[in-house]
């Protein structure tokens, strides 16, 4: 599988509230995906080859792009409303091809809600009542498979997208502990 963008984020992704699992509404609910923090505009590829499902309004102003990569399907949410060219319901995907582009929720924060599913069910995504997730019943954690997506095809994601780097996290990288 290659990562989802062209560089890993430096916020982790299996930590805090961005992690599968992390409570949501109070604790009525569960996150259904892995949140992938970018900047607005960041270019989101295909994880595999595939076909387009669905594309519709996701979350505060925000859209998701369903697509079936054939052993699994993933849901690519809060994306911008505006797709690539060639992108639509019913298109074939390339692995690596432009999909979307990182959306800006209404609150301000940016990022790619990325869910998976294996397929052994169909139907909608989302279902409300299907607890603690509210989601189809095939829901699987992506991070074992965030975790060893290629960002090139070669070798494993390691690069970190630049714009996360800060002045403590540069520090680490340069002089790490003993």
């Amino acid at each position: 599988m290659l990562f989802p963008l062209n560089a890993r984020p430096s916020l982790a992704y299996n930590t805090g509230g961005r992690r599968y699992g992390a409570n949501r509404s109070n604790g009525t609910r569960k996150h259904a995906g892995c949140d992938l923090i970018a900047p607005i505009g960041t270019p989101i590829r295909a994880v595999d080859n595939g076909t387009v499902q669905a594309f519709y309004f996701f979350y505060h102003d925000t859209y998701a792009l369903e697509i079936d990569h054939g052993e699994f399907t993933v849901r690519y949410g809060e994306v911008n409303r505006r797709l690539p060219p060639g992108i639509r319901v019913g298109a074939s995907v390339l692995r690596g091809q432009h999909v979307a582009n990182v959306g800006r929720l209404s609150g301000g924060s940016h990022m790619l809600h990325f869910e998976m599913y294996d397929n052994s069910a169909t139907g909608p995504l989302t279902n409300r009542r299907n607890p603690p997730f509210q989601r189809r019943s095939d829901l699987i954690d992506p991070t074992p498979y965030l975790d060893a997506a290629r960002i090139d095809g070669g070798d494993q994601a390691a690069a970190v997208l630049p714009q996360f780097i800060t002045p403590w996290s540069f520090a680490r990288m340069c002089f790490p502990p003993p």
